[in-house]
This record gives C-alpha cells, structure tokens and sequence, in this order.
C-alpha cells in the first residue's frame, strides 16, 4: 500500500515511527501519526486543519494535554499497532472514496479522524473539529492545490 503514498505522506508515517521512539513507546500509535502530521508544515492536511479552524500549534498543544500514560521500553524497529494499521487502511480508503490514485496527508488525516483512538479522538473533539466538517475542506483544499 505504501508505494501509492505520496512523499510528503511516505515522509509522515517514517515520521511517525521517529515520535514513537522519542516518546519510548513499544509501538507507532495514531497519536504519532498525527504528531508527523503537524510537523509537515506545508502540507496539505495541515493546511486544511487550519483553514477549519485549528491550526497546527493548537492541535499539538491539545494532542499533548492528551497525551499520557507509562512508557515502555522502545525496540529498534517499532511495530505499528492495530489502531495505526487501521488509521493507513482507513486513509486508502478516504482516498478512494474521493476517487485520487494516491494516498496524501490529507487520507491521513481524514484516516486519524476516522479512527477510535481515544487520545486522537479526544485532541480533535477539544478542537472542535468533527470529521464531516474536516472532510468537506479537503476536496476544496486538493482543487486549490492544483
């Protein structure tokens, strides 16, 4: 499935695992696809999040309220857990909802929306950001990026 992400998205999940070593997690959760996420400052999920109101600082201001918990011991090569295998099939599959042959930031984001992770969950509802209202922003957004 990797080989249909575009860069910029292939360059967030590898981010991922790099926020799941730094915060000692024994695995690449939803939280640290969206920590990549915020840090991919012109992309276009980014871009989208703040033309809805919650712009990238917010968002990780409140992912690190949410954030808590014990911390294991990290592995050299970290495994992705069910939830974040869940948020890369449910991002596959906004993509073709939205009938694009590639799989961007933005199916990433719609993804972690989409998925059950309680601290995603709880970061984005903080925000005020409801995935209709997401959803609806990242076809003008795509049309606008060209």
């Amino acid at each position: 499935m990797l080989e249909r992400f575009t860069a910029p998205a292939r360059s967030t999940v590898e981010g991922a695992r790099e926020h799941a070593v730094a915060s000692t997690a024994g695995e690449v959760r939803p939280e640290h696809l969206l920590m990549a996420l915020l840090d991919r400052r012109e992309c276009l999920a980014v871009r989208v999040l703040a033309e809805v109101g919650a712009p990238a600082d917010e968002v990780r201001r409140s992912l690190d309220r949410n954030l808590g918990g014990l911390r294991a011991p990290t592995p050299k090569r970290l495994p992705f857990s069910r939830p974040a295998k869940k948020v890369l099939e449910l991002a596959l599959r906004e993509a073709i909802a939205l009938r694009h042959n590639y799989i961007g930031t933005e199916h990433l984001l719609l993804g972690l929306v989409r998925c059950d992770d309680r601290v995603v969950a709880d970061t984005l509802a903080e925000l005020g950001l409801e995935r209709g209202r997401l959803r609806a922003a990242v076809p003008d957004a795509v049309r606008e990026a060209g």
